[in-house]
């Protein structure tokens, strides 16, 4: 028919009869061979959103090992509670209404504490007669995604942070200028130093590596260079700062109880905590084991202890959390009188941090009735 006249072969399309069927059972063999291959999650369920049937897919990552063993199960035997409840309360609204939901992302919560992301589009399910007999859905993991748009709005965030406080300066330079004429010559040179200092600690940047590969915080170079500039610029304009030196408590202890990836996973842990104790404008660095380093602006003592504290406190009440984490904090607060490099204030921190370590030790001393190791825990 390929070569036969227009005319003969639509001619012959209308004699064909009826479109041909699938045969018998030939549905159920394609339906199973895509729920056994399809990379993304399928999932049927009844009006009551338990799982009737689910893809391979989606069976591993809930753990599984046959997609049959998710039968009859919810996503509250999935999930925390606060996912598996948005995701019911959305399928029961899609049972109600008989509208579908198309492509939302929704932030999976799972009960080992990991958070993932997915693409997640909810169909209502119908019978023969078109009555809604349950849901079926399709979810996409975009975790990967979400974490990359997380690090660029960080990233966009510390870049527009910089620019500001650099036009900041250069507003703040011009009114001077304008106001001291005799002033001049000084203002410029400052002015120069100070983008001779940002020049250098640019070029510096580019060629250290500055990113603790475990924690993803700064890691010694790299809060060396960065925190060494900002107190040269907090002296020049006479701002208020604080340099803190803390040690994660009973980091052997945790390595030889638990293992290594333990201890790992609490140096990560204690990481995350002083990352959401700061703002994105203070600098923090895991500067080697168990020791962290932050560089403060406009935070006293007690502010800084009590933010700590507090982030440790939701810390550790996580459920199945095997240790509590705790710190031992030394903090020094920028003189310009002194006027101390970044290494001189670390020192003064690291001493202080000493300080309460030793005190912690004789407490424990007196309360077990004997003498503690000397060493650093």
């Amino acid at each position: 028919m390929q070569n036969a006249p227009a005319d003969i072969q639509y001619s012959c399309l209308q004699n064909q009869g009826p479109p041909l069927r699938l045969i018998a059972g030939t549905e159920e063999d394609l339906l199973h061979a895509f729920l056994e291959h399809v990379p993304d999650g399928i999932y049927f369920k009844d009006r009551s959103s338990r799982f009737v049937r689910v893809s391979r897919s989606l069976a591993a990552r809930f753990g599984l090992l046959n997609p049959a063993d998710a039968i009859n199960k919810t996503d509250f035997d999935m999930f925390r509670l606060e996912h598996a409840q948005q995701a019911f309360t959305d399928e029961q609204g899609i049972i109600a209404s008989g509208q579908p939901i198309v492509e939302k992302e929704e932030k999976e919560t799972w009960p080992d504490g990991r958070e993932t992301w997915v693409l997640t589009t909810k169909l209502p399910l119908f019978d023969q007669e078109g009555n809604i007999i349950g849901t079926m859905g399709i979810s996409r993991d975009i975790t990967e995604r979400k974490r990359i748009e997380h690090e660029l709005d960080e990233y966009r965030a510390r870049l527009e942070d910089l620019v500001a406080k650099r036009t900041a300066e250069l507003v703040r330079a011009n009114e001077m200028l304008e106001k001291d004429i005799a002033a001049r010559k000084a203002t410029e040179l400052n002015l120069a130093i100070q983008a001779q200092e940002l020049a250098s600690a640019n070029r510096e940047l580019e060629n250290l590596s500055l990113i603790d590969d475990l924690t993803g915080l700064y890691n010694r170079r790299g809060f060396m260079a960065l925190a060494e500039h900002r107190v040269k610029l907090a002296y020049r304009n006479g701002a208020v700062f604080s340099v803190a030196f803390i040690d994660l408590d009973g980091l052997k202890q945790i390595n030889d109880a638990w293992g290594h990836e333990t201890g790992n996973q609490a140096l990560i842990d204690a990481a995350h905590v002083l990352k959401h104790s700061f703002r994105d404008s203070d600098i923090l660095a895991r500067l080697g084991g168990d020791e962290f380093g932050l560089f403060i602006a406009e935070a006293d003592h007690k502010e800084i202890v009590h933010r700590i504290h507090q982030k440790l406190q939701i810390c550790n009440a996580e459920p199945n959390r095997q240790h509590p984490l705790s710190f031992s904090m030394g903090i020094v607060l920028g003189n310009a009188e002194k006027n101390l490099d970044i290494t001189a204030l670390l020192i003064g921190a690291d001493t202080l941090m000493y300080q309460e370590k030793r005190n912690k030790q004789s407490a424990r001393s007196i309360v077990g009735g004997r003498p503690l190791a000397k060493d650093k825990t």
